[in-house]
């Protein structure tokens, strides 16, 4: 299935970010849905629980398979000794993070937006967060490949460099890293990976030193 999953970008959606530049990913809040008493439905509504199929016109819908063969493909190319897995994960990751018309811009300003209200949110970082932790993984394995070029090597951790920095720098991200429910765990989980990705030990470390005061000691009562 992974070797069949064709390569997939940011430029296949339909829908053109509010900045006008397609390379910009953009998501769609889940629970939102248009008004039924507005005749151009806008603003949105929310109903919890109810995920609006039209999410997956967005970019997340291509995002989550892709990181998810990238991550069988590293693995079965290592553990079966055989390049054909590696070199289409090589495609795939090359297609939505390296090639200058395919790329993604490192950045997640347009994630979960809500029509007639946000063009995006800190939550829609959350997008990312297991995606990138394991492309973090599966980007390691990859090294092992002859298929996997220093230049590929190199060009990822560029991207992942720079949207490590968007993620803490921006205040998008820094909205995201004040959540005290799961997305602030997500946040953490996906920032101290890309850390470590990215040869920024000092980071890591730093990010994972206040996780137990700022995100156990909060969920986890005493006793």
């Amino acid at each position: 299935e992974a070797l069949a999953f064709e390569p997939v970008s940011v430029m296949d959606k339909e829908v053109v970010p509010p900045s006008g530049d397609k390379h910009d990913y953009m998501s769609m809040g889940p629970y939102w849905w248009p008004d039924p008493d507005k005749p151009d439905g806008l603003p949105y509504i929310r109903r919890d629980g109810e995920v609006n199929p039209d999410r997956d016109k967005y970019d997340n819908a291509s995002l989550s398979p892709m990181c998810g063969h990238v991550a069988t493909l590293s693995l079965a190319s290592y553990l079966l000794n055989s390049d054909m897995y590696a070199e289409h994960a090589a495609l795939l990751l090359r297609t939505w993070f390296l090639d200058a018309e395919t790329r993604m811009n490192p950045h997640l300003e347009y994630g979960q937006a809500i029509p007639g209200i946000c063009d995006g949110r800190g939550i829609g970082i959350i997008d990312t967060a297991g995606n990138f932790t394991k492309l973090a993984d599966a980007l390691g394995v990859l090294t092992e490949a002859d298929v996997w070029t220093e230049a590929d090597a190199a060009g990822m951790q560029a991207w992942m460099g720079d949207y490590l920095t968007w993620l803490l720098e921006s205040e998008t991200g820094k909205d995201e890293a004040r959540q005290h429910n799961n997305h602030g765990t997500y946040y953490d989980m996906q920032a101290i990976a890309l850390s470590l990705l990215t040869e920024q030990t000092d980071v890591a470390r730093s990010l994972a030193e206040k996780v137990a005061e700022v995100r156990i000691a909060t969920q986890v009562e005493p006793d």
